[in-house]
């Protein structure tokens, strides 16, 4: 594990306690995901998630590991019980550069609910996205 990934898990991890305790009741499960591509680094924390879940609290963090002139993003995906198509959600953008981390709290919500949730990273030149990584969170994990 990196030097960033290490201080990544500790970031999201601090960041998820308080978002459970403030937010939601003391049985709810949180889980981290991280996945890496050649230029970027992102962890995401999954608060509240049961197979089928409708709403949950999430935490992103998305770290630029390459001194390339690209920039990082990070977004949340699910898939529903209905044929595995992955649902997307916005990209959050990382401009600050190389060594440089961006890390939001958000609620996602899905009305069919969310059988597997995942996040996606990537490098991006403009809006062309140049390369990805995803790591999951499937439903038969829990």
């Amino acid at each position: 594990m990196g030097r960033y990934k290490k201080g990544l898990a500790v970031a999201v991890a601090g960041a998820a306690l308080t978002v459970g305790m403030s937010a939601g009741p003391a049985s709810a499960t949180s889980y981290t995901l991280y996945c890496d591509t050649s230029s970027a680094s992102g962890a995401g924390t999954i608060n509240g998630w049961g197979s089928g879940a409708t709403s949950l609290d999430v935490i992103l963090s998305v770290y630029d590991a390459k001194a390339d002139g690209h920039h990082v993003a990070i977004r949340l995906i699910a898939k529903n019980d209905g044929g595995g198509v992955v649902t997307p959600w916005p990209w959050h953008h990382n401009y600050d550069g190389y060594d440089k981390s961006l890390t939001l709290s958000t609620t996602a919500t899905y009305s069919a609910g969310m059988y597997d949730v995942g996040i996606e990273v990537a490098t991006f030149e403009g809006s062309t996205e140049l390369n990805y990584c995803r790591d999951w969170l499937r439903s038969d994990q829990t």
